[in-house]
């Protein structure tokens, strides 16, 4: 019984150890744009190094989604849909239904794109985290959180400008944190190691050098955050949007040598050029480009719309799908003016099934396991994840928690629950059983007893029971004096006894 009674402190001890991860958190999600799966390794970092030992991390990065570009990733994540399914199939949009021409913000700081492009069915974390539980959400220039969906922007946001600093982005977010209204959901975007990868390839020391100035952002944010007494109370997840791969101009595809760009319009152009032909010329354009990509030499792939591998997850948006795609080979780049130097040195969009397009990720907090790892799962993962930690219920999403549901602690202490809930039940029946079995030796032996006391009574003694002898003479078998009696016998002859006495007269 003393058994069961610590086992059953332990599961209560357990089950208040699950009711302190299930409470709120605040959630931090944080983006260093082109950080590819591998960078990691490929210099010191030791603040890096501390969250995923005391969390979790994607041994292969994360698959981003198709196309592997900036904003198409950056909206997956918040929404945890396929770009078919959020309309952000690239960095660049169009729409018959919306006649102001979609920009980035990269391009413009202060265009004001229409909000139609991103509000198309999408409903980003922070619609979900104000509408459902009244939190509040910090947006540092997150991609298209400028922008209202169901009429709703995150209760702070920092413009998109490329002249603050650092420090001053993760300044701002400890401020919304730590506030007399604090955010319990912040969202934080770092341009690099993007910019430089697209200058100087993915592979040079300014990649290297740009590797280690993240490092030390994240340290100067866990520094802050542990100053302020918040280190231990937050989950904080650290990903990005895409990998990069190394491209020169010595692998180019030239859409002029192919199709006369009079032809049709580009919208993008590499690595997938998204094809308009001029009406009339669909056919024709198609026919050209298609006996290019089937020759032996070829390095780009193309397709109609309606011919896109189901895999992207691109074909099946109703209005923005462009009438031809043409998809570069990894390292390969189209380009469509020859006269126009080619100075980029690395790059990224390709096809998300090259391991050199997927991201990093990485995560910490009360909610997260420790030195814990999986290899590998998908962006639009990241969204449910999301929504669990904040006790959301998600929007309709592509996203799945079959692989995200590892790294989390409460999945580490359920599994003890179960375990310790299986000893509890094999410990009670094994206690119920070995009460039965006791009283059914009890009763075994008072019967034995009973049967071992059916002597010969004297005859003045009062016969309760009797059999019948040889010659209809009754043998006595319990007499009152005899309820007394214990055990006169050794167990072991028992059984010759009691013959023994039935067969006296």
């Amino acid at each position: 019984m003393a058994m069961l009674f610590s086992l059953i402190l332990l599961l209560v001890n357990l089950q208040k150890i699950v009711c302190h991860i299930e409470k709120d958190l605040p959630l931090l999600l944080i983006s260093f744009d082109g950080f590819r799966w591998d960078y990691l390794s490929r210099t010191d970092t030791p603040n890096f190094d501390r969250i995923i030992k005391n969390g979790v991390t994607a041994k292969q990065g994360i698959k981003s989604v198709f196309v592997t570009n900036t904003l198409p990733n950056h909206w997956s994540l918040v929404t945890g849909l396929y770009t078919e399914s959020h309309g952000v199939l690239d960095n660049y949009i169009k729409d018959p239904r919306i006649s102001k021409a979609f920009l980035p913000k990269y391009k413009d700081a202060n265009y004001q794109n229409d909000p139609r492009y991103y509000d198309d069915g999408a409903e980003p974390i922070w619609v979900a985290n104000q509408l459902q539980k009244q939190g509040r959400s910090g947006s540092v220039m997150w991609w298209g959180s400028e922008n209202p969906v169901k009429w709703v922007r995150p209760t702070y946001q920092m413009p998109y400008n490329d002249a603050i600093s650092s420090s001053e982005k993760v300044d701002t977010m400890i401020q919304w944190l730590t506030g007399e209204y604090p955010v319990n959901l912040g969202l934080v975007y770092f341009p690099e190691p993007d910019h430089t990868a697209h200058m100087s390839g993915p592979e040079s020391a300014d990649v290297t050098e740009q590797i280690s100035i993240a490092d030390s952002i994240v340290g100067y944010l866990l520094d802050k955050l542990e100053k302020k007494g918040l280190l231990d109370d937050i989950n904080i997840i650290i990903t990005s949007d895409h990998g990069f791969t190394n491209v020169s101009a010595s692998r180019l595809i030239q859409l002029e040598s192919i199709v006369s760009s009079s032809d049709y319009e580009l919208l993008t152009e590499s690595p997938v050029a998204s094809i308009f032909p001029v009406d009339g010329q669909l056919e024709s354009v198609y026919s050209k480009l298609k006996a290019n990509a089937t020759s032996a030499d070829s390095h780009f792939k193309v397709y109609k719309a309606e011919e896109i591998p189901e895999r992207f997850h691109y074909k099946n948006h109703p209005r923005r799908v462009p009438p031809i795609i043409a998809i570069a080979d990894l390292g390969y780049s189209f380009v469509s003016n020859t006269s126009r130097e080619f100075t980029l040195a690395g790059s990224h969009g390709y096809d998300n099934d090259y391991q050199d397009m997927h991201p990093f990720f990485v995560a910490m907090g009360p909610s997260f396991r420790q030195g814990f790892s999986v290899d590998t799962f998908n962006t639009v993962d990241v969204y449910p994840l999301m929504c669990h930690l904040l006790h959301l219920k998600p929007a309709p999403n592509n996203g799945s928690m079959e692989v995200v549901a590892l790294l989390l602690r409460e999945n580490e202490e359920n599994t003890m629950w179960t375990f310790g809930t299986y000893i509890l039940v094999l410990i009670t029946t094994a206690s119920v059983g070995s009460v039965f079995s006791v009283a059914a030796c009890r009763q075994h032996r008072y019967l034995k007893r009973k049967i071992i006391q059916l002597k010969l009574s004297p005859a003045q003694a009062t016969i309760k029971y009797s059999l019948p002898g040889k010659g209809g003479v009754q043998a006595s078998l319990l007499s009152a004096e005899d309820d007394e009696d214990e055990d006169d016998f050794d167990d072991a002859n028992d059984g010759d006894n009691i013959l023994e006495i039935v067969s006296k007269r």
